[in-house]
């Protein structure tokens, strides 16, 4: 089987979903080959070819030629599959311009909800419409995503199967990792976090300011454009900004507990790895964020006071903190494996099944 993968600008959880993706299907013998921006991290494998291919995040006079381009890539290919909503309608119209018997299958993986209002809204319903009309399989990140695509007429929808991350190991104990990261208070609480308007740090400094409890430490590790709003947000809140760690292990270990504030999450990394790594959750109930953790987190509303309240009661109920680790590990061993998510998109690809159980 010859197959293109083609992916929109991908940072975080999708880029390291199409990576892993791709390194899969080489390894069970497809010949794969991967179209993405060239500011995408490359996968760096010589059986893997990479192909530069502009996708913007909006529309550009430059679509023209990408759909062009990508009608060209597609001959001789038995399937396509695109990840992300620009990636999946530019497929989606390059593939309608050739004929049915010529046309490779088009599977859609979509990982992210539309956002933004008026005419940024209208664009991305058109997107969507376009992909769910032309594309054989539609698969969505989040439960939300599968009942939209339904809702505007997809012939195939399925959830789509995010393989679990392991959680990331350090040689080093919890005592030296707390000292090294001047941890002198009782309770440490982690936000893993691109700093965008998603994930909702916005929420978690006025989490901050209404909780109760004061003697804590809160470290958020990632990068984004919002860091410089959100330190000046947080000034006297005992809050760290550690920029780009890569010790994710380390972090995890000095954890009593994993937060994640975001207004929506597909199947979040971080959150399988905090599971990985038993680490309590507590997390805004949106997108798939159930879907990935189950009963196994402390879920709440996504606002200020919800999160205030669940961290103040986690950090006054010792046996909660017990139950929720003892329940991230087994929730840990029900995530889906690298072989589940390869055997569902080799199906859809091939078309044996519609791409999985439907949402």
């Amino acid at each position: 089987m010859k197959v293109l993968e083609v992916s929109g600008r991908a940072a975080g959880g999708m880029g390291t979903h199409v990576r892993l993706l791709c390194e899969l299907l080489a390894d069970a013998g497809v010949k794969v080959t991967l179209a993405q921006p060239e500011t995408n991290t490359s996968i760096g494998r010589a059986d893997i070819p990479e192909v530069a291919l502009a996708i913007s995040s909006r529309p550009t006079p430059g679509d023209q030629k990408t759909i062009s381009t990508l009608k060209e890539l597609t001959a001789g290919y038995d399937a396509v599959q695109a990840h992300g909503l620009r990636a999946g309608a530019l497929a989606a119209l390059a593939l309608r311009k050739i004929t049915p018997r010529g046309r490779p299958r088009l599977i859609v993986t979509l990982h992210n909800q539309i956002s933004g209002s008026g005419s940024t809204r209208l664009i991305g319903n058109y997107l969507l419409t376009t992909i769910c009309k032309n594309a054989d399989i539609v698969l969505g990140v989040s439960p939300d995503l599968v009942g939209e695509a339904k809702r505007r007429g997809a012939r195939n929808v399925a959830l789509a199967l995010i393989a679990a991350q392991e959680a990331p190991t350090t040689d080093k104990d919890r005592d030296t990792i707390r000292h090294d990261l001047h941890i002198d208070t009782p309770l440490c609480f982690v936000t893993l976090a691109r700093l965008a308007p998603q994930k909702g740090l916005n929420i978690l400094i006025k989490a901050a300011q209404q909780m109760e409890l004061s003697d804590y430490t809160w470290l958020i590790a990632g990068v984004g454009p919002l860091r410089a709003e959100l330190e000046t947000a947080a000034q006297g809140l005992p809050i760290r900004f550690l920029g780009h760690y890569r010790e994710i292990g380390e972090l995890l270990l000095a954890a009593d507990a994993v937060v994640s504030t975001s207004i929506w999450e597909g199947q979040p990394v971080a959150l399988q790895e905090a599971l990985r790594a038993g680490c309590p959750i507590i997390a805004t109930d949106v997108g798939g964020t159930a879907a990935v953790t189950g009963e196994a987190a402390l879920l709440v509303e996504p606002n200020p006071a919800s999160i205030a309240a669940a961290l103040d009661k986690f950090s006054q109920d010792a046996d909660l903190r017990t139950q929720l680790h003892n329940a991230a590990l087994r929730r840990a061993q029900e995530l889906p494996t690298p072989a589940q998510m390869l055997t569902q998109v080799l199906e859809a690809l091939s078309g044996r099944q519609n791409g999985g159980t439907e949402g």
